[in-house]
Parts: C-alpha cells; structure tokens; sequence
C-alpha cells in the first residue's frame, strides 16, 4: 500500500490567531471528540492531538475520500481555524517542533508535549504510519535543532515566565501562601520551581484526591480536597490555578464574600479554558493575571530567540528533504 504525503493535514487554532475568548469557543464544541468520531467512522486514517494551553491542533492522515473542505464542515465555530496539507503540514510540524510559534521560541515543553502526544496515539492505536514517521522526525530534528542552536540556554518556559511575573508583581515570594489548584504538568514544573525558590507555605488541591497526595510526597507540601479549594483560596496569598476543567472553578460570587477586604490576593490563572471568572479582577484587593497577560509582559524576551530561529531555519529544510527520502524510499518498496 503506497503513502501519499498529501494525506497529511495540519488542523487547528493557536494562540497568535486568536484571544482567550475566541480559543475558548472554539474549544467549548469539543473538537477532540468531533475529531475522534470521523476516526472511529473511517473519514479519517489516523489522528494525533497536540492541545496545549495555547493551541489547539490535530494532526491527521485523511481518507482518500475525506476532503478538507469535509473536515471543516464537521465545526460549527471556524473563526481563526487553519488547515495544513502535505509536505506544508509536516513542514509546520517540524517547526512547532523547534519551538518556532511558541511564545518563548525554542522552548523545550513544546517538544514534550508532542512527544507524550505521539506516545498517546500509539496507545490508544489512533496514529498511523504516516503520522509515526513524521512524528519521529519532528521529534528527531526537535531535539537537534536545540542542541545545535543552544537556544534553550538560559531557558524562560511557561513555568519560569509565570513565577517572574508573579514576582514582579507581588515582591518578595517566601513570606507568601501560595495554593495551586491542578496537579498536571505545567502545575508540577511551577510547584518544582516554587520548592526551589525556598517558598515554604505551598497548598495543593486536585479534583483526583489520590492524585494530590502523590505530589504531596513528593514535595511535601499541604493538600486539601477539591470540595475544601474555597475555603483555601481566602488563607491563600497566591493562587495558581492550571486545572483542566472544562468550565469555571472559582466564581467571583462564591469567592467574594469569603475573601478578606483588608487583604491584597494575586490570582493566576494558566488554564485553557479558564479557571477564573474574570470579574473577580475586578475587586479593589485582587490582581488577576492569565496567560495573555504574562506573554504580553515577557514578549521582549523573543528577540535573541528570533535570530537564532532564523540562523538555524535550515536544520528544518534538511529534515523535509529526509522526509521526502523516506516516503520516495517507502513507495520504491512497494512498488
């Protein structure tokens, strides 16, 4: 069976397309499931899902009878959707890979996250062969591309971003109480980072309790029940929310009369969708920050990056022109 490059398509929005709002709305008609349902009725070969706090994208192998114009009708929201295909599509991918359109460029956690993606396809048997060979040269020149460009030297990521924000807000961290709400990844590099700092009083709350106590023993800090977070939230100075949740976790009505007036509160709130209602900024003694906001402050940390991005640009043309060797090697086999 030959492969056809053209059957690979890039999908999805990100951040640089579209606001907090608009990337909510796109995400509230669950284009995860959507996606896996043309898998499962054979519209499409295979799929792999790289959804961040920043971009939502699918990279899928298309049936040959499955068009894009297909794919696009399956969503009701299109506003700031992009559709990839063939040698564009993996090139795209090669340089998400490279950390090309992440905010802080180069940044390693990208590269994680497609690789724990790629691995979660496998798993669940929804990647493909031509998935897995792109996948494994993105994660190939992702690596490369770093250790060649050194670009992550003195790395900023998301977590090291969102502690110096929150430093240059509030001052002097030690003294404070800081809660996250969220165990995941990005809510495990920001605690890791915190213990480092010497922040001693740190709270952990997690909806899989099982889940909290695991962290717990690991950096010994304090865990409350999911149930008890608003009852934490006013003990708190900091508050750092990186859940999951698909809707609201702290509301502005329950949380304010709980909060004390004389007391000033820093919130974060790094998830996609959000945890925190927005109008709770608007309370004299809170300071509510989300992700825009931190890479709206720290955009002037792009530019060493960007020239070490176009320095190193042609590590990427070299890894297309392997692509195409491999899938020019494949079809020769088949033949």
């Amino acid at each position: 069976m030959s492969l056809k490059i053209n059957e690979l398509v890039a999908f999805g929005i990100s951040h640089k397309e579209l606001s907090t709002e608009e990337r909510e709305i796109f995400i509230q008609q669950k284009p995860a499931e959507i996606i896996h349902n043309l898998f499962l009725t054979g519209k499409i070969k295979g799929y792999v899902n790289l959804s961040t706090c920043l971009r939502v994208e699918f990279y899928l192998q298309l049936n040959e009878n499955f068009t894009t114009d297909d794919l696009l009708e399956a969503f009701e929201v299109k506003k700031g959707i992009f559709i990839k295909k063939g040698e564009e599509a993996s090139e795209y991918l090669f340089k998400v890979s490279c950390g090309f359109y992440s905010v802080i460029k180069g940044e390693d956690q990208i590269l994680a996250q497609i690789k724990k993606a790629h691995a979660l396809a496998l798993e669940e048997k929804t990647s493909s062969k031509i998935l897995n060979a792109v996948f494994n040269k993105a994660i190939e020149l992702g690596k490369k591309f770093r250790t060649e460009s050194k670009i992550c030297h003195n790395a900023l990521s998301l977590e090291a971003i969102s502690l110096k924000f929150i430093k240059d807000s509030i001052g002097f961290l030690n003294d404070k109480k800081v809660l996250i709400l969220g165990v995941g990844d990005l809510a495990q590099s920001i605690l890791y980072l915190l213990v480092k700092e010497g922040v001693k009083n740190i709270t952990i709350t997690n909806r899989t309790y099982h889940k909290a106590l695991e962290i717990k023993n690991i950096f010994d800090v304090d865990i409350v029940s999911f149930e008890e977070k608003l009852k934490a939230v006013p003990e708190s100075d900091v508050v750092i929310s990186v859940t999951s949740a698909p809707h609201l976790v702290l509301k502005t009505d329950e949380l304010t009369p709980l909060l004390d007036k004389n007391k000033k509160y820093t919130f974060l709130d790094l998830a996609m969708p959000r945890d925190i209602e927005s109008s709770l900024g608007k309370l004299e003694n809170v300071s509510l920050f989300t992700l825009d906001d931190v890479w709206g402050v720290y955009n002037e940390h792009l530019a060493t990056r960007d020239s070490l991005i176009e320095n190193y640009s042609f590590l990427v043309d070299k890894q297309m022109e392997n692509l195409k060797k491999w899938f020019q090697y494949y079809e020769e086999r088949t033949i």
